[in-house]
């Protein structure tokens, strides 16, 4: 143990040989300020580790009674349903937070939480899982200078209209709404002017919400996944999508027939990405006019839609002689979200 006293990082990635490792292995590395175990299932880890700075691990219980000030990235993935202890609001040198399946429960620990000192440092959190909108604003409102964050939020049924204000440097959002029976899911408002990359899964958009996103100046990526729209139409509107360079299209399960775009949209794009848009009538014309655009990618549309694409590709390469301009048309029998990563 005295040898191990000085050891300062510690990486395990190998998970057959470490299935039901325990923490207190752990106890006698007092000096310990990297334990990557990323890919490591461990039954449980209760901190005494006061100089760890980096900890990534597998597990089904985490604690920090100790409270371990020093650490700045923190990976955890839930081998179950998992609740983040109190305690985590204590790390207030905390700068990157990857938390998969983890949550924020019980009305205790949001009192706890609201009673907490904020966040300061943290500039991503990934992937925890909010029980509604409201869990989502207090912790937001505990991360005030939040640069990305990926998150999914259960119990939509519950906030409809629900305005959440999102730090005003956040840069990269990622939401994915988790509900168990169809709705008319209504969104909340996205107000982030430095917002650059934007990814909404499951949500149902009305017009005001599209042209919401469309006067987002600096956004340069959006993906709709699984997008439904009101009354199956999206009008994109002059000077809409100013700097937007990447357009990822996921159609939902309510039809998407109709896309009109002004002649002044889209001025940057550079790369359109249509999947499941098997209803859509045609990518609207004004596409094989915006000199900026490199390529068009159609998987799983319809044969309007692939002709469509064809088409633009021709208006591209002979009336601008866009020779390098790129068409991909795919049919795929296996779909899976996991085809469709940013």
């Amino acid at each position: 143990s005295s040898c191990l006293s000085h050891v300062v990082s510690i990486i395990l990635h190998n998970n057959r040989l470490s299935v039901g490792l325990d923490s207190h292995i752990f106890h006698s590395v007092k000096f310990l300020k990297v334990l990557d175990m990323e890919f490591t299932r461990i039954n449980s880890f209760s901190f005494d580790l006061v100089y760890l700075r980096y900890f990534a691990a597998e597990t089904s219980h985490f604690s920090n009674k100790a409270g371990c000030r020093e650490l700045e990235t923190l990976k955890l993935k839930s081998l179950s349903e998992m609740s983040l202890p109190i305690t985590l609001w204590e790390m207030d040198k905390l700068r990157h937070v990857d938390i998969s399946d983890c949550s924020f429960t019980s009305e205790i620990a949001k009192e706890l939480i609201e009673n907490s000192k904020d966040l300061h440092d943290l500039q991503t959190l990934s992937t925890p899982c909010f029980s509604c909108a409201q869990e989502a604003e207090l912790i937001l409102r505990k991360t005030p200078n939040l640069l990305e964050l990926r998150c999914k939020v259960r119990g939509v049924d519950y906030f409809q209209c629900y305005v959440l204000n999102f730090p005003s440097q956040i840069e990269t959002l990622k939401i994915h709404l988790s509900y168990t029976r169809d709705t008319e899911t209504i969104p909340f408002c996205i107000s982030a002017p430095n917002l650059t990359n934007l990814t909404l899964k499951n949500f149902y958009l009305y017009h005001r919400h599209l042209s919401e996103i469309g006067s987002l100046q600096n956004l340069q990526v959006l993906s709709l996944k699984g997008i439904s729209f009101q009354t199956c139409k999206w009008e994109v509107r002059d000077d809409e999508f100013p700097q937007l360079r990447v357009l990822k299209l996921h159609a939902g399960k309510v039809h998407f027939k109709d896309w009109s775009v002004a002649d002044d949209a889209f001025p940057n794009l550079e790369r359109l990405v249509l999947r499941d848009c098997k209803f859509l009538k045609e990518i609207p014309s004004w596409f094989g006019e915006i000199s900026s655009l490199k390529s068009i990618e159609v998987r799983n549309c319809n044969k309007n839609v692939d002709k469509s694409a064809s088409d633009i590709r021709e208006t591209q390469v002979e009336d601008y002689q866009n020779s390098k301009f790129e068409v991909f048309i795919t049919r795929e029998n296996n779909k899976s979200d996991s085809d469709y990563e940013d």
